[in-house]
């Protein structure tokens, strides 16, 4: 998770910029500069910057190896991250901070800049989409999890009803003496309907539940069987006439017509155990050399043990226990 104190910010910002100096005997820092004095005695910067090498390198060595092996993996299986789901992410990472005020606060207050914490979303939203293209779900497996959640696409009794709205209970009564004789409901909802929802499509209400339509509406298209035409109802927004055009008992959502959400939920399921068997595999197939031997054993000891970058968010972290 993405959720720091100020403390560990600060520290990891610094080695981060100073590792690689470290490293490499980068003579733009004065390692010779006093850092703090403690009676009497100084602290060096190459003092410092040695115990943050230490105590936080190999961690901080590990995140950026992580984010990498992403890259590399991402550009070897031409994956990128789009411009619409960098912004649906953005949206989101807003969304939990609660307002654009609020997440500018909240980078803020961990030190982040807007383009470090978008190249955080992008490393991210790469693993995730790696992890996904990783997985093997098999048809078996769709069946069984629509099986384990049916209560989800449970299904009322439903209707399937055409409407005509008008203004008036007269004009209602007109209506119907002229679909009595044989007019053309479609034709008419077309030219006369006042609702706007269907009136294009000749009416149509498609099939609803329940819960769908005013209490007026679904009282009558209930209670109606098949090919009947209703009396005038009184509606919020108007007198409507109905015609019942099919009926169907509850029961629940076929399978093939949720497919691709019973996918979608299975990938979310299983998202969190394949970013860690991804950032695993790439770990154990990757060639790291580190010259540093005390900093090569440390990080070699958490590349085998560290969890994988945990997803990204702005969401409140509770305080510890």
């Amino acid at each position: 998770m993405f959720a720091v104190t100020r403390r560990a910010v600060a520290l990891t910002l610094l080695l981060s910029l100073l590792l690689a100096c470290l490293l490499s005997s980068c003579k733009t820092i004065e390692q010779g500069r006093v850092v703090a004095r403690v009676n009497g005695r100084d602290i060096t910067a190459a003092e410092l910057l040695e115990e943050l090498r230490l105590r936080r390198g190999p961690s901080v060595l590990v995140n950026m190896i992580d984010a990498e092996l992403i890259r590399q993996g991402a550009e070897e299986q031409g994956i990128t991250a789009t411009p619409e789901e960098m912004r649906l992410r953005w949206q989101r990472a807003i969304a939990e901070a609660g307002s654009p005020a609020d997440f500018t606060a909240v980078l803020e207050r961990r030190h982040v800049t807007r383009e470090e914490f978008r190249q955080k979303l992008r490393t991210d939203l790469l693993l995730d989409k790696l992890a996904t293209a990783a997985m093997d779900i098999d048809e078996q497996e769709i069946k069984d999890f629509y099986r384990e959640h049916q209560d989800d696409y449970e299904l009322g009794e439903r209707v399937k009803a055409s409407m005509i709205m008008v203004q008036s209970e007269n004009d209602a009564r007109e209506l119907l003496e002229v679909l009595k004789v044989g007019g053309d409901f479609a034709g008419l909802a077309k030219a006369l309907s006042m609702d706007p929802a269907t009136k294009d499509s000749g009416g149509d209400m498609g099939w609803f539940e329940r819960d769908d339509y005013a209490e007026p509406i679904v009282n009558a298209a209930f209670g109606m069987e098949p090919g009947a035409i209703s009396e005038p109802i009184e509606a919020p927004d108007g007198w409507v006439i109905l015609r019942v055009e099919g009926r169907k008992p509850p029961g629940h959502r076929p399978l093939d017509e949720v497919r691709d959400e019973v996918h979608a939920r299975v990938v979310r399921a299983k998202l969190a155990s394949a970013r860690e068997d991804w950032i695993r595999q790439a770990r154990d197939e990757a060639t790291v050399r580190i010259p540093d031997r005390e900093l090569r054993e440390e990080t070699r000891r958490l590349l085998e043990s560290a969890p994988p970058p945990e997803p990204v968010t702005l969401l409140p972290v509770p305080p510890p226990r």
